[in-house]
Order: C-alpha cells, then structure tokens, then sequence
C-alpha cells in the first residue's frame, strides 16, 4: 500500500500536514502500557469525536527514500514510499510496516503538528509479521494507548487513522468502518499473514502502517493492506486488514528494549531473497519434483542453514514433521518453532530426501 512517490511530492505533503502537538508521558517506556480516559457518553458521533482527538496526534506520515536508480533512459530517478506510523513509547518508537521502509537508504517522519524528524531503523518482525519500529527524536512525543484486539466483534464501530498520502491534500487523515472479521489469515508472496481484524474502513495507498482504533481511542490493529480483487481475479471492495494489537505487543516491547524480538532465523527463511515458495507454475516452468515447497535461492552466508549443508536448488518440503504447503507456508512452519528448539528441514535434493537438523539463531 506504500506509494511511489519522485522527491518534488514531500514539499507539497509537509506544507499541509494537520496540526495538532503531541504530549509525553512521564515515566516508563512500555508500549501499551498507556490507558484510555474513560468514556463519558454513549452517543456514537461525540464518542467517534473523542477517540479521534485523542489518536490523531499519535499517528506520524513515514517517508522512506531510497537511493537514486537509473530508469529505462539512464537518468537517476529518486524514489519515494509514503506510509504512516504510531508513536507506540514515550522515547520516540515509531510502529509501521515493513514493506513501508523496505530498501530504504533514509527515513524520516512527519508529525501532526507538520515538523518533519530524522528516522533510524530499530530493527523489524519480517517474514514473521509485516512489522518495523523506527526511532525518532522523543521531545513532545505521546504513544498511543493500546487495546485488547481479542476483545473486537464483527459489526463494533472501528477507526482507520493514518498519516495521509498527499493523493487528496496531505495531513492526518480518518476513515470509519466496522470490524467484518476478526481471525483472519492472507495469504501474501512466500507466507501467510495470520492474526488480522478485516474492516471495510476506507483504507488507500499510503495508509499502510496507520491506526485501528476503537472507540476508546485505543490502537486495536496496524493497517497493513488492502484487497481490491480475490484470488480468482473478481473484483470486490471494502475489504482491508490490520495486524492485531494483542499479537503485535509483544513483538514491540521486544523491539523496543532490545532490538530485535526472538524468532527461529536459519538463514533460509526471507522469501524471495533466500528461497522462492514452489507453486504449480513454478513447478511446471522449473521442473521440478515437487508442486510445494520452499525453493532455496541463496542460504545468507555463515548462517545456521548454511553451515548444516543446506544449498541453493534444495527444496525445503517439512519442518519438524510439518508438510510445507500453499497453505502452510515454509515461513508460517518455521514461526510455529518454539523458542530455543532444533529445528528438522526435510529436504529433497536430488530426488532424495533428507532430514537436516539446524539449531536456528536468534
């Protein structure tokens, strides 16, 4: 959902972006540890009013450069991706997604009040989550209050808020929908994203990275995507997802105390970088043996993959007894691994399997 986006476009987006200055809490440093005032009327539009007085200063435009590339003709165009962020701790953590800063050689953001601040990588959750925390400056910072997402039902009154694209005026800006579904899992190139809310509030290009928001005023989801036809090719509207709150909180805190958040990595396991997931069509275009699986591309050298004998042409098939399929992905296998376990790749190499044991870092 990220825009592309030539250099001339960020003036005209922090000319206009909303007003609005950002608080700070005083003390601790524990995303989701801030609470909601509590409600005063039960009357839908003063509550929607509140919640989004209270969220909009929260929610940052994240502008993600990437180093120059020559286009078709040979002349160096810049590139630009526009998503949106949430404050989510009182030091200046920033929550977007990754594929909002991906390939990035510089990020900044851009606050309500339209000051624009130097952004650095902290660390990210991908393939694992589609997840990123940046760290900005923290003076007048205030993070949002998070909520418990297992506590949506389909129907409830929900909030989209992001950090505005500039497509229609640049600025924070507010959608209103309801929760469709909640439990939901899409499918996306090389794995699955699990724990997501559906809601049919209007989310568009640039919005990836923005706020779910309940009527409390508190963060219940990360935008992430939206979906403008089925797999099948039919159209259809209406339909976008966040990353829940209660899957993506630990993660956060994680990221925020120490950089990085524990997953079983072995080296093989970012898609299309380190392996490409086998489909039909791969199957029928590569001949290979196999119509699912995990196609290793390039093990990241010294990794533990590597150093057990995995090579590139192996085809990954199981993990720890666990089919590799469309619909259980190598990745979503390898995200089920319980912290500390070794790890068994069924591997067909040759058309041979073979069994290798990896101990993944963390």
């Amino acid at each position: 959902m990220t825009v592309l986006l030539l250099g001339a476009v960020l003036a005209v987006l922090l000319a206009g972006v909303l007003g609005g200055v950002v608080g700070a809490r005083l003390a601790g440093d524990d995303p989701g540890s801030a609470a909601a005032p509590a409600d005063e009327t039960t009357d839908p539009q003063a509550r929607i009013r509140t919640a989004v007085d209270r969220v909009l200063p929260n929610v940052v435009l994240v502008v993600a450069d990437q180093a120059p590339a020559r286009d078709a003709g040979g002349r160096l165009v810049e590139r630009r991706n526009i998503g949106s962020g949430v404050v989510v701790s009182q030091s200046g953590h920033i929550l977007t997604n990754a594929h909002v800063i991906d390939g990035a050689a510089t990020l900044s953001v851009v606050l309500a009040s339209g000051e624009q601040r130097p952004a650095q990588l902290v660390g990210n959750d991908w393939p694992f989550t589609d997840l990123a925390l940046l760290a900005v400056p923290p003076q007048g910072l205030r993070q949002i209050a998070f909520g418990a997402s297992a506590d949506l039902r389909p129907g409830e009154l929900v909030l989209a808020v992001s950090g505005g694209s500039g497509a229609f005026g640049a600025g924070n800006t507010v959608a209103v929908g309801v929760v469709s579904g909640t439990d939901r899992a899409l499918p996306r190139s090389g794995f699955t994203l699990e724990d997501l809310v559906q809601t049919d509030a209007a989310v568009n290009s640039g919005d990836s990275g923005g706020a779910l928001v309940n009527l409390r005023g508190e963060f219940v989801g990360l935008l992430t995507t939206v979906v403008r036809s089925t797999v099948s090719g039919v159209h259809v509207e209406g339909v976008a997802f966040a990353q829940t709150s209660d899957a993506l909180r630990p993660i956060v805190a994680n990221l925020v105390r120490n950089g990085r958040h524990p997953r079983p990595r072995v080296g093989i396991e970012r898609p299309n970088d380190e392996h490409l997931e086998v489909t039909p069509e791969l199957a029928a275009e590569r001949r290979l043996p196999t119509s699912a699986g995990a196609l290793v591309t390039a093990p990241r050298p010294n990794s533990p993959a590597a150093l057990a004998g995995v090579q590139a042409g192996d085809i990954v098939i199981g993990v720890n007894g666990a089919e590799v399929t469309l619909e259980q992905p190598f990745v979503n296998l390898l995200k089920r691994v319980p912290r500390g376990s070794r790890v068994e790749l069924a591997v067909l190499r040759a058309g041979r399997v073979a069994v290798i044991p990896i101990t993944p870092e963390e």
